[in-house]
């Protein structure tokens, strides 16, 4: 299967031993307020949800870190399988449904048609209710084959790799994690996988992605406009626009590169 391939790819197998446990679908529904959409997304897309590992202080040489702000006493590692019938809109939801149902962190491997792809979301501890948890933002990473070469695949493999991610505490193992999911998600905007830790280059490389991100979008405005358009004119005035748009993504992107 994918997931197990990519498990041992980035050594996990090596350092804990899988529990490879199948979990009821119905734990969601008693977890999380799910409404009917949900509960079908879970019950139509899904074919098996697995807790493949658990990392605690007794499975694992890592130390939990427990403030008024994180709550990280070990990481839950869960395995989904996907039916066929199953698009990637649907695997948003259902990564939301995952992270939200369970308080404790959480990194999702999908696995679908001998790929994989793996989903990460940081959590903080609600300051009003200790018992809830606050989701930050969900990452997910593209779709990968570990059969096939792609350079920002294995730079993400790389940086997950068990001899490469830190064992300091679980929260800052978790956040290294999560930062690799995040640069390899945003490669495809960026053109680039860019692991950045300091926090400065993190907050540049953050502002020029939501600038790409928004030239990208208005470029798809136009474009859509020249498809309903009958004037021949108006038509190369939104061609020179999407033109101007397209140079300056790409001057944004050469300021990262």
């Amino acid at each position: 299967m994918a997931g197990l391939a990519f498990y041992e790819r980035i050594g996990l197998d090596d350092k804990v031993r899988p529990l490879q446990k199948k979990l009821d679908k119905k734990m969601f529904y008693d977890f999380a307020d799910l409404n009917k959409k949900e509960k079908d997304y879970i019950t139509k897309y899904i074919e098996r949800i697995e807790l493949t590992f658990l990392l605690t202080p007794g499975t694992i040489n890592i130390q939990p870190l427990v403030n008024e702000e994180y709550h990280y006493e070990g990481i839950m590692w869960i395995t989904i399988q996907l039916r066929e019938e199953a698009k990637d809109q649907h695997l948003l939801v259902i990564s939301d449904i995952i992270h939200g149902a369970l308080p404790n962190p959480v990194i999702i491997v999908f696995e679908k048609q001998e790929r994989f792809q793996v989903s990460t979301c940081l959590k903080r501890r609600n300051k009003v209710d200790a018992s809830q948890v606050v989701l930050g933002e969900v990452h997910h990473t593209p779709w990968m084959d570990l059969h096939a070469r792609h350079k920002a695949a294995e730079q993400f493999l790389q940086a997950v790799h068990m001899a490469s991610i830190t064992f300091y505490n679980f929260f800052e193992f978790y956040k290294q994690f999560h930062l690799a999911v995040q640069a390899f998600q945003q490669s495809v905007v960026i053109g680039t996988f860019q692991l950045v830790k300091d926090e400065a280059q993190y907050a540049h490389q953050q502002q020029l992605i939501a600038q790409i991100e928004a030239c990208e979008a208005e470029i798809a405005k136009w474009k859509n406009k020249i498809k309903k358009e009958t004037q021949f004119n108006r038509k190369v005035e939104y061609n020179m626009r999407i033109q101007q748009l397209t140079k300056q993504v790409e001057q944004l992107k050469q300021q990262w590169q």
